[in-house]
């Protein structure tokens, strides 16, 4: 298995509830084994499996749940 850690810009995200609907996104992807997002950063450290998730599948999540994102 081949793990990739990555860091995601994240805008929009402004209280904790936002912070764990960002983490909860990402972690519901198929490969991802950790997610670690930072409000004070606006961002998400993301480790997951690059033979299943990719950063593209990322970034569609986050934006599926309303905030903005880019890998960084």
């Amino acid at each position: 298995m081949s793990t990739l850690t990555r860091e995601f810009s994240v805008a929009g995200m402004h209280c904790g509830g936002c912070v764990k609907s960002v983490t909860g996104a990402i972690s519901r992807l198929p490969g991802v084994k950790h997610v670690d997002v930072s409000l004070e950063n606006s961002a998400a450290k993301v480790e997951f499996d690059v033979t299943v998730a990719t950063p593209e599948t990322i970034i569609a999540a986050i934006e599926d749940a309303g905030f903005d994102a880019h890998l960084r």
